[in-house]
């Protein structure tokens, strides 16, 4: 077993797995990936902030956000719940949208699958990355999917350790 520090990941031809250890419990670690006041604190990799997150937790609910650059820029994401299992599993489509949840044209969609599993207190969390293709998932790692949920996660581990001081 890992440390849970550390960040396992892996690629393939058309998915990419990641998966790192909490220690909280998995139904604190399922709210920490499903409700907005908990995503703002960690979803956006520095030195973004998600200014914007609204989610409807149910199966074809959207979960939409913007995360925000410093000097203003924003990047919109929307994702399309497609099951949801508290606090085991939640799988959703992930893309680039608009404000109003439009996905951005010849950007890539993938499936995600967050898996929770409770063991001796901690939770490890393993996200399954799925894309249509092998040049869908090329594209996803050229803009830095990989390198800003890394970020992203570092983030989520700080701001764990922030709920469980609490």
């Amino acid at each position: 077993m890992f440390d849970y520090r550390s960040l396992n990941s892996r690629v393939g031809e058309q998915q990419f797995v990641i998966e790192r250890q909490f220690n909280a419990p998995r139904t604190l670690m399922f709210q920490v990936f499903t409700q907005p006041e908990h995503l703002k604190r960690w979803w956006a990799p520095q030195p973004y902030t998600l200014a914007i997150c609204t989610v409807d937790l149910r199966p074809g609910g959207i979960w939409h956000y913007c995360m925000r650059e410093p000097l203003g820029q924003e990047h919109w994401g929307r994702s399309v719940y497609r099951e949801i299992v508290p606090p085991e599993k939640l799988v959703y489509t992930t893309t680039f949208a608009d404000q109003h949840a439009n996905p951005v044209e010849g950007m890539p969609e993938h499936l995600t699958t967050l898996i929770f599993t409770e063991e001796a207190g901690r939770t490890r969390v393993t996200a399954h990355f799925q894309f249509p293709s092998a040049a869908a998932l090329s594209v996803a790692i050229d803009i830095g999917i990989l390198q800003g949920m890394t970020m992203s996660w570092n983030c989520l581990l700080e701001y764990v350790q922030e709920l469980h001081k609490a």
